[in-house]
């Protein structure tokens, strides 16, 4: 017999009463909420998500390097105890996350992702965060790079398919003939990183939060990484992505969040990260305009 979503809820949270911690995310369901999901997903109690488990302090691995962690990994465990789901992570390089959510590989992406007016036409936007761009170099800056307009004449570095290779590349565009901006791309923060101590780059560019956590937290005896002060670019909304033929989940998402900023719970996970400054008191949806100048330069 073929359990509806209703009953396979009702069985989940029995057990939850049972088992304890280990299934606790069922204790809290919002029936609301959870009728707001699509019925495939309330049918098979889980939403895959893909994410690039190179972002600390968003999503990250922990010491046994298997178990995701970070502030987005929590706030998705908050959102599946409200929903009545189980928000299943699935790692994925991050330029792979918009086409897999577009050929159905995952509900939903979450990883750090900016929202900007073309990402808005392929994917529907759901805005969480504030956060920004920021330059990365080795320590003392040996090649002074204050702003972006002084990679001009050096090799840069950015993650395949992320805003910060967007905006390297439309500095390249400004620099002058003599003074080339050589933009190089990458799969991963962690090779960036790599490339950086080597010498193969001079420069990166990533998510503000993302590389002050990192920086924060560099393993001893590699050469260490800095963050440019007063630099920052791309300064907006850090949000979910969902595919345009599912709005159900972008809706029952965006009522979610917006239920965990009102009762606090969304405020103690961004306190616990360091991240008080970019939060929201509003949940928005494919918002981009109110950034208009998101890409804008030196």
């Amino acid at each position: 017999m073929t359990m509806t979503g209703k009953t396979k809820l009702t069985i989940t949270f029995a057990l939850a009463m049972i088992l304890g911690s280990s299934t606790a995310w069922a204790a809290g369901v919002d029936q609301k909420l959870h009728a707001m999901l699509p019925e495939k997903i309330q049918s098979s109690g889980e939403i895959k998500v893909g994410t690039e488990p190179q972002t600390p302090p968003y999503d990250f691995y922990g010491e046994d390097n298997k178990t995701i962690i970070g502030l987005e990994r929590e706030l998705r465990d908050e959102m599946g105890a409200r929903l009545g789901v189980k928000f299943v992570d699935v790692p994925a390089q991050f330029a792979s996350i918009i086409p897999g959510i577009q050929a159905g590989r995952f509900d939903m992406g979450m990883s750090a992702f900016g929202d900007f007016a073309e990402r808005e036409k392929i994917v529907d936007v759901v805005n969480y965060m504030l956060e920004g761009t920021s330059i990365i170099v080795l320590e003392g800056n040996p090649k002074g790079v204050h702003k972006l307009k002084d990679a001009c004449g050096l090799n840069a570095g950015a993650v395949q398919g992320s805003i910060p290779l967007q905006l390297l590349d439309k500095q390249k565009t400004l620099c002058p003939a003599d003074k080339p901006l050589n933009v190089m791309q990458f799969p991963s923060n962690d090779q960036i990183k790599i490339a950086l101590q080597s010498g193969r780059v001079d420069l990166s560019m990533d998510t503000t939060g993302v590389a002050a956590y990192s920086l924060q937290h560099q393993p001893a005896g590699n050469k260490k990484l800095e963050l440019v002060s007063g630099a920052q670019y791309a300064v907006g909304y850090q949000a979910m992505l969902v595919g345009k033929d599912d709005p159900k989940l972008r809706d029952a998402l965006a009522a979610t969040m917006q239920s965990m900023i009102d009762d606090g719970s969304y405020a103690k996970i961004f306190e616990k990260w360091g991240l008080g400054e970019n939060k929201l008191d509003k949940v928005t949806i494919n918002d981009a305009a109110r950034f208009a100048d998101y890409m804008k330069l030196d």
